[in-house]
């Protein structure tokens, strides 16, 4: 299924999560002994699919309609480990329960806003994953106003992540560039 999947991703010019960091999450879900996970950016459901596949129970957030909409067709098989939220994360404003990770591979100008509303969320030795860090290595100086912003957002971002007192932050030259953020203080 998730070959199909990627398939269609390609096909319709969706932006879904490489093999490279694939296999990451599913050492990452190994190695933590991850069982519950909220995702922040679902798009047709390809990476919650993996981690319902590697045992996990995903409840994952997509603002999209149309993405909504094929997520929920593509999720069938799974609908008894995922469940998606119709609605902008950062709107949402309801208790959620307690996760193993959190895995945000969302609007990544926003990335800052999800980590902090939702961090709350990680049981005690939860973690949280994010992707796209280096949003495809691309020179800030050869790419257009919009990019260059969204590219100083991102290094912003993880400029907090390596300063956070409360975190610790590992960076993986693994895909566009993962990450797994562990609390240290309690």
């Amino acid at each position: 299924m998730l070959k199909d999947l990627k398939q269609y991703a390609k096909d319709h010019v969706i932006p879904i999560i490489c093999d490279d960091g694939l296999l990451f999450l599913k050492d990452v879900i190994k190695k933590h002994h991850i069982k519950d996970v909220l995702e922040i950016g679902t798009a047709i459901g390809y990476s919650a699919i993996f981690m319902a596949e590697q045992g996990c129970n995903v409840l994952t957030f997509e603002r999209n309609d149309k993405m909504v909409e094929q997520a929920n067709k593509n999720i069938k098989p799974y609908d008894k480990q995922i469940k998606i939220i119709h609605q902008d994360a950062l709107l949402f404003d309801q208790e959620l329960g307690d996760f193993d990770m959190i895995f945000i591979d969302a609007a990544k100008a926003q990335y800052q806003k999800f980590f902090n509303k939702f961090v709350p969320y990680l049981k005690k030795d939860g973690i949280v994953v994010c992707d796209n860090l280096d949003f495809h290595h691309l020179d800030p100086s050869l790419v257009n106003r919009n990019t260059r912003q969204l590219i100083r957002k991102i290094n912003e971002f993880k400029v907090f992540l390596e300063q956070h007192h409360d975190y610790e932050t590992t960076f993986f030259d693994i895909g566009d560039g993962m990450s797994i953020t562990k609390k240290v203080t309690d």
